[in-house]
């Protein structure tokens, strides 16, 4: 299945979810949605930093890596135009 980045941002809006940066000693920052997820991701670096958004779900969770993080910050820009 693709990948859709507006389905997600808007499919996982009442979920929580983290932020976890790919750097030593720094804590996961949680959430209540996937879009204030990306925008905290958005504001500290996601463009040139390796992250990850988990998206915490009550059966399993989804990860987001780098590349579709860029995604969903590209999708959330798009859509608030």
């Amino acid at each position: 299945m693709a990948f859709d980045p507006i389905t997600a941002l808007t499919g996982y809006n009442d979920t929580e979810c983290s932020v976890q940066f790919w750097v030593a000693d720094t804590p996961a920052s949680v959430f209540p949605s996937l879009e204030e997820a990306v925008i905290f991701a958005r504001g500290n670096g996601a463009g040139w930093k390796d992250v990850e958004i988990t998206v915490h779900l009550p059966r399993e969770d989804i990860v987001y890596a780098t590349g579709k993080v860029r995604s969903l910050i590209e999708a959330l820009r798009t859509q608030s135009r």
